[in-house]
């Protein structure tokens, strides 16, 4: 069951909140024809299938689709809720952010940090929160796209060889299918045909990120998400992402973002445009000045 709804329509952006739940009934192939558009995954993933490839918006990757693509999306985790962002962006907002050269590749795919997931589950919010606010709106999201692209997004290794490719992208694809399991790095060695330690050692070059990096990332990405829809039962939020329990969460979120579970819900619920605008000026500003 795929549920949208177009949170901002302007001159230059088209906003849609996007929820997929089993069962998948509509999800498929799109002939193309359409604006570029970003995909900012809050909880589990979406694989975009586009001229042979595959590329996952998930969380802690961001994803960029080039005009006009022909694409068909899946879901690693056949029986989840997939929820994301996409940000339709035309010709003129393009080539203010820098991306309107024509791409040698269907789909660009950026890595960002927990804070930027954060900050992404914050736009939403704030565009749901002040829907009639469409000059805030617009400049928020021009804010965003541009620190993800310029301040601290980058693009991911490429694998050696298409082989490699194939086997990391079957880990990934197992990984963020199952956030809440704890697979083993020998089934993981299994689906990739390979040993365990040449599959960390593969795994690393190809991602820039650990076998544990990256599965906290997913763990902790998708609870972002949850946070930001209002999740009440913090024990079962764990358990579901695969945490072996709350405070176990509540030490990895303080680690990574300086808040508890609990806090980053509350601040998440206030979430306002014209504060989130405030805070990715002040950040730009912020290298300029030391």
């Amino acid at each position: 069951m795929s549920i949208m709804q177009t949170v901002l329509r302007s001159s230059h952006f088209m906003v849609i909140d996007h929820i997929c739940k089993y069962p998948r009934v509509d999800c498929g192939y799109v002939q193309g024809g359409e604006s570029a558009r970003f995909l900012f995954t809050r909880r589990g993933s979406f694989a975009m299938h586009a001229q042979g490839k595959t590329y996952f918006a998930r969380p802690g990757q961001a994803i960029l689709l080039q005009k006009n693509v022909e694409y068909y999306v899946s879901h690693p985790d056949a029986v989840g809720c997939d929820c994301c962002t996409d940000v339709l962006v035309d010709d003129a907002m393009l080539d203010s952010l820098g991306m309107a050269v024509a791409a040698t590749q269907p789909c660009q795919e950026f890595a960002h940090d927990l804070q930027f997931q954060k900050t992404h589950v914050e736009m939403l919010l704030g565009l749901q929160h002040s829907a009639n606010d469409a000059q805030d709106a617009e400049e928020v999201l021009l804010d965003t796209l541009d620190h993800l692209l310029h301040s601290q997004a980058s693009t991911r290794p490429h694998p050696r060889c298409a082989g490699m490719a194939r086997q990391v992208a079957r880990v990934e694809e197992a990984i963020i299918g199952h956030t809440g399991e704890n697979l083993s790095i020998d089934e993981l060695a299994k689906l990739a045909g390979c040993s365990p330690f040449h599959l960390c050692r593969i795994f690393r070059s190809s991602t820039g990120q650990s076998l544990r990096q990256f599965r906290l990332q997913q763990r902790l990405g998708t609870a972002v998400g949850r946070l930001g829809e209002g999740e009440e039962d913090l024990a079962a939020l764990a358990c579901d992402v695969g945490f072996s329990s709350h405070s176990h969460m509540t030490d990895a979120f303080r680690l990574a973002l300086g808040k508890s579970p609990r806090e980053l819900r509350e601040e998440l619920r206030h979430s306002d445009l014209r504060r989130l605008k405030r805070r990715l000026y002040a950040e730009r500003r912020a290298p300029m000045l030391m």
